[in-house]
């Protein structure tokens, strides 16, 4: 499909995409997107970490992409990106102005200082962006600017169909962050155990945070560390061989703005998924068909567990149906044609030239005033304890890691 009859001008426009950390969000929501269209000839990519970003890289791009931005640091590029005329788009996949109490990053959104840099940072942007249609609503009235909707993508380009396991013992499988430690430990772990009563043949395989029930169950468990590299983890997904995929979910209003990435995870893998009855999925899993919707209740998981333990034509039937939801929905190339459609009219812009005479006048210590900006937040949420334990490694472990990862 030609996605070039979107933009305007001819010249390929040069986007800066920039977030703290290389993380999954970022990869999802814009260095493959991105990434995709410039091998279509539609841009010129560039990412550099917040922190470690230059006056000349803000000079280089038409088009500044901020994933998650709340910072002082993100605050300050995007204040010297609009002094240039550059094009200030937002991207937000967690709405972090109703971070839970359960989450580890609630002392973080709860400071003033980032409320305040979130407010102004609402003032700059032109536009937002979000994979989810209620957060993007959000977004708009929030920041009374506009906001669209950008479909989510999985990480691997092709996806293959599920493969019926009749012969071997079934795998239940839970992959997840350690903000779900909790739901883990006192949610699955009961579950776990009331199962354990019933005789059934199954292993378990948890990846992300360590259970307490970790070697206590007598059923067989086995348990990965968190893969913090996306990639990393994207290659070692592929040699899981789940037949269940778990993902309870927080019954918290924060819970509905999120994307639907398990149901994508777990359709990769090959495995049907058992959801909390929750936004956003429900509206996304069918019940019964794609997937099994559940409310958080103990008895609940337990019989739906079982149900799919004891049938696998079940198994695969809503597998299968799940394959070929995301091939029509969140298949690569379908993904990239929207982008390409709903950013068609900020590609086209292109940004004033600046000289590098000029850029000193701006500020000829933009880069080393960054970092200060980065130091001077951490020790304000999180004690001047805290940074001089992890800060130091943290910051040496960024800057070789850029110089790994980055797009020039």
């Amino acid at each position: 499909m030609d996605i070039k009859k979107y933009i305007q001008n001819p010249n390929k426009a040069k986007v800066l995409v920039t977030c703290n950390g290389r993380i999954p969000s970022l990869e999802l929501g814009a260095i493959i997107p991105f990434s995709e269209l410039n091998k279509k000839g539609l841009c010129d990519l560039r990412y550099k970490d917040d922190m470690l970003i230059s006056l000349q890289d803000i000079a280089w791009c038409d088009i500044l992409f901020m994933v998650r931005a709340t910072s002082n640091q993100s605050l300050r590029v995007a204040k010297f990106a609009k002094k240039l005329k550059r094009i200030l788009l937002g991207y937000w996949d967690d709405n972090f102005l109703k971070i839970p109490k359960y989450s580890l990053t609630y002392k973080y959104f709860s400071n003033e200082k980032i409320k305040g840099n979130i407010e102004k940072l609402f003032a700059l942007t032109d536009t937002f962006f979000s994979p989810n249609d209620k957060l993007a609503k959000e977004l708009a009235e929030k920041s009374r600017k506009p906001s669209k909707i950008l479909p989510g993508l999985h990480g691997a380009e092709v996806f293959y169909p599920p493969k019926l396991n009749k012969s071997q013992v079934p795998v239940i499988g839970y992959s997840g962050g350690q903000d779900h430690l909790k739901i883990v430990n006192n949610f699955l772990g009961t579950i776990f155990y009331r199962m354990e009563k019933m005789g059934k043949a199954y292993q378990i395989h948890i990846v992300g945070p360590k259970p307490e029930f970790y070697e206590q169950l007598k059923v067989k468990t086995i348990y990965t560390k968190p893969i913090h590299d996306y990639y990393e983890y994207l290659t070692y997904s592929k040699t899981l061989h789940w037949d269940i995929g778990l993902a309870p979910q927080w019954e918290d209003e924060f819970t509905t703005y999120k994307f639907y990435n398990k149901f994508l995870e777990y359709t990769y893998l090959g495995c049907p998924g058992i959801y909390t009855k929750i936004e956003p999925y429900v509206g996304i899993v069918e019940d019964g068909i794609t997937g099994l919707l559940v409310p958080n209740e103990i008895e609940a998981w337990v019989e739906a567990i079982l149900r799919l333990l004891k049938d696998p034509d079940l198994r695969y039937k809503l597998a299968f149906n799940a394959y070929e939801y995301v091939q029509s929905h969140h298949n690569r190339h379908v993904v990239i044609e929207k982008y390409a459609e709903v950013l068609a009219p900020f590609l086209s812009y292109r940004a004033p030239y600046i000289s590098e005479r000029m850029l000193y006048l701006y500020n000829p210590l933009f880069q080393l005033s960054n970092i200060y900006q980065t130091i001077q937040e951490y020790i304000k949420v999180n004690g001047l304890k805290r940074f001089l334990k992890r800060a130091p490694v943290y910051v040496l472990k960024k800057i070789k890691k850029e110089k790994k990862q980055n797009w020039y």
